[in-house]
C-alpha cells in the first residue's frame, strides 16, 4: 500500500512542480526563462497546425523506439550477467534501509502521504461536485452566468480563429506581470467554481423543515 501511495504522491508532486514552473514563467521570476518561454509560445501558436499534433507524437514514439534499440543492443549482454548481482545488492540495501528505519518514522511517513493523497482526492471531488452543481442549476444565477459566457464564447469562436484567441491569451498571460507588477495571478475558471457550493456545502446550507409535530403543538397552544 505504501508503495502505491508513494507512486501516486510522486505523480501529484510532478504535476505540482510543472504547475509551479509554468506559473514562474508567467510571473517572470527569471527574465531569461520567461522570455524564452514567451518566444517559444508565440512561435508554436503562429506555426502550429492540427495535423502537426499526431505527427509530433509519432516522432516521439519513433525516437524512443530508435533509442531503445540502440541502447538495448549494447546493454543486453551486460544486463544478463549483472542481473542477479544487482538484484541481490538491491535486496540487501532494502533490508538494511528497512532495519535502520524505525517503526515510528515509517508510521509518520505513511500518515503524511495518506494525508496528502486524501487532501488531493478531496480537492478533485470538490471540483467535480461544483461542476456538476453548476450544470444542474443548484445556484441559478451562476448557471445563467455560465450559459451567457458559453454563448458568447461560441459566437467568438465562430467568427475569430482559434490561433488569434490563443495568441491574445498568451500575450495577456505573459505580459500581465510586466503591465501590472502587483497584480495577483488568478484562474477565472477556478474562481467561478469556488463560488459554486459542493454537495457537502449544500447539505450544510440547506434549509431545515420544521417538524410537523412541533407545528401542531404550537397551533394547539395558540388556540
Amino acid at each position: 500500500m505504501k508503495r502505491n501511495i508513494d507512486r501516486v504522491s510522486k505523480i501529484v508532486q510532478s504535476v505540482v512542480e510543472t504547475g509551479k514552473f509554468v506559473g514562474s514563467c508567467f510571473n517572470w521570476d527569471s527574465k531569461l526563462r520567461s522570455s524564452v518561454a514567451f518566444a517559444i509560445y508565440l512561435f508554436v501558436v503562429i506555426h502550429l497546425e492540427l495535423y502537426m499534433l499526431p505527427a509530433v507524437l509519432a516522432l516521439v514514439f519513433l525516437k524512443n523506439l530508435l533509442v531503445l534499440n540502440i541502447v538495448e543492443g549494447f546493454k543486453m549482454e551486460r544486463d544478463g550477467e549483472d542481473y542477479n548481482d544487482i538484484e541481490c545488492d538491491d535486496e540487501e540495501e532494502l533490508e538494511k534501509a528497512e532495519k535502520s528505519k524505525g517503526f515510528v518514522e515509517k508510521l509518520q511517513s505513511i500518515q503524511e502521504v495518506c494525508l496528502q493523497v486524501q487532501e488531493a482526492m478531496d480537492q478533485v471531488a470538490t471540483l467535480a461536485e461544483r461542476g456538476k452543481n453548476a450544470l444542474t442549476w443548484k445556484v441559478p444565477w451562476l448557471s445563467w452566468l455560465a450559459l451567457i459566457v458559453l454563448s458568447a464564447a461560441t459566437v467568438l469562436l465562430y467568427f475569430v480563429p482559434l490561433r488569434v484567441i490563443a495568441l491574445a491569451w498568451g500575450i495577456n498571460k505573459f505580459t500581465k506581470k510586466l503591465r501590472s507588477p502587483n497584480a495577483i495571478d488568478n484562474n477565472e475558471l477556478l474562481d467561478y467554481l469556488s463560488r459554486v457550493p459542493s454537495d457537502k456545502e449544500l447539505m450544510q446550507y440547506r434549509e431545515l423543515k420544521p417538524d410537523a409535530g412541533v407545528q401542531a403543538a404550537i397551533r394547539k397552544k395558540q388556540q
